[in-house]
């Protein structure tokens, strides 16, 4: 992995064309490893749109969002890409902590079953008393999994949860019949797909049409940039410089040829040519176009966080203060 972020770092040299300024910002992010759920992130670095906001991104690469989170209440990173939910969950424990720039309009996450299973496992209901694979405990995908669950009549701990990672972790686990079902994020959906042709997936979020039905709502914000709110106020004008190049990658990578995109990812980083493109193709459609949070969302995500988090409860926090648009709309 390593090798993978020097091979990023390397391009963005490379495809900024003139020497680094002399004074650059440093800004510490955290974004996790599926090579195209960030891609956006990563496409800044390579076509030099943090240098040209004179900005020195120093990326580190985690295993999912849960992660990625730890690491910025932790002080190690300033910055970190992860689910709005989260936002949420990290009020209720009294940290301030904001979404200030979101990436994606609805989860790239679709819910897949093991190919042994298929005859048994038909609807969401079947998947009661089955292993179901999550990222990890806790972690965006596993409060999607509670969510879908309770959109079917069932509570939590209907099933076993196991932890399966991402990428090619999570479609191994599903294949080598280590889980009955799994939550499947980003890459892995369509690397799934092209080697399990006609194993229907019991849900795919990225579709409007399974985001109505279990959200009750086409639009539900996923993955966006975080920080904790002191470290906004003493860095507002960094926060902003950091919008304007996310921006760019992420109107880069909607707005260019599938083909073009994966080739800003590294060989060593790639799966098949067909499943990288797939992948590719859905999250442009999913990628959102102004990174603000859209109206009404907050309530949406309110509810959602309240089937995992039982302590939520209406009114207790103030759920307008999980996003703000000061950065994005002052770019």
């Amino acid at each position: 992995m390593r090798q993978f972020i020097a091979a990023l770092m390397a391009g963005g040299l490379v495809a900024c064309g003139s020497p680094l300024p002399a004074h650059l910002r440093t800004v510490r992010l955290a974004i996790h490893q599926d090579p195209i759920a960030l891609l956006p992130v990563r496409v800044a670095q390579t076509l030099g749109y943090y240098a040209d906001e004179g900005l020195a991104v120093e990326t580190s690469e985690v295993v999912g969002g849960t992660k990625a989170i730890q690491a910025l209440i932790g002080g190690s990173v300033d910055v970190a890409a992860a689910s709005m939910p989260d936002a949420v969950q990290l009020a209720l424990e009294g940290r301030d902590v904001r979404g200030f720039l979101l990436l994606y309009t609805r989860p790239t996450v679709a819910l897949a079953v093991t190919p042994s299973e298929r005859g048994r496992i038909r609807t969401i209901s079947d998947l009661k008393g089955h292993t179901v694979g999550v990222s990890a405990p806790g972690s965006a995908s596993h409060q999607i999994l509670n969510f879908v669950l309770a959109s079917s009549g069932l509570s939590p701990d209907a099933v076993s949860t196991v932890s399966v990672g991402m990428s090619a972790s999570s479609v191994a686990a599903l294949e080598h019949g280590t889980v009955d079902a799994a939550v499947l994020l980003g890459s892995a959906i369509a690397a799934f797909e092209r080697r399990q042709p006609g194993n229907a997936f019991l849900l795919d979020l990225r579709r409007p049409a399974d985001a109505q039905r279990v959200f009750g709502s086409e639009v539900f914000p996923s993955l966006g940039l975080m920080a904790e709110e002191r470290w906004l106020h003493a860095n507002g004008d960094t926060a902003r410089r950091l919008v304007r190049a996310v921006l760019r990658g992420m109107r880069w990578a909607r707005d260019h040829p599938a083909e073009e995109v994966r080739a800003r990812i590294p060989e060593a980083a790639r799966m098949s040519a067909e499943s990288d493109l797939d992948a590719i193709r859905q999250m442009q459609t999913v990628l959102s176009t102004d990174g603000v949070m859209p109206a009404g969302s907050p309530a949406l995500i309110e509810k959602f966080v309240a089937v995992s988090n039982p302590k939520l409860k209406a009114g207790q926090i103030d759920i307008a203060r999980i996003y703000t648009s000061e950065f994005v709309s002052a770019r």
